[in-house]
């Protein structure tokens, strides 16, 4: 189990208390909300990718379960994880892209002798 809290002005309770009868209970319900949705949306993406596979025998009938697979199985990462990979995947390009030597006099800035 984890906890998370967040830090507030006054100000900004302020204004989550006028639009929450309680702002602790509303903040601990949309981030519940919003966790709920993750794991609907991707347990029907996994579901229709399930469906369209013929090897598939059976599917699990709990979306909660196919998400907690997905997250035992790696599938699952965190968004800080996911954009790591990203820039390193854009490093070795980006790297790859600075090694080529252009052939073409008119692309590496020499003239023709």
């Amino acid at each position: 189990m984890v906890t998370l809290s967040v830090e507030l002005t006054d100000l900004e309770y302020a204004a989550l208390a006028h639009i929450a009868v309680d702002p602790h209970d509303w903040f601990s319900d949309m981030v519940k909300l919003r966790c709920r949705n993750t794991i609907h949306e991707v347990a029907d993406l996994k579901i229709k990718e399930m469906i369209a596979d013929p090897s598939v025998a059976s599917i699990p009938a709990d979306k909660e379960v196919i998400f907690e697979t997905l997250v035992n199985d790696g599938v699952i990462k965190p968004a800080s994880q996911m954009m790591e990979e990203e820039v390193e995947r854009t490093k070795m390009l980006v790297s790859t892209t600075q090694d080529l030597i252009p052939e073409t006099p008119a692309l590496d800035g020499t003239r023709p002798v």
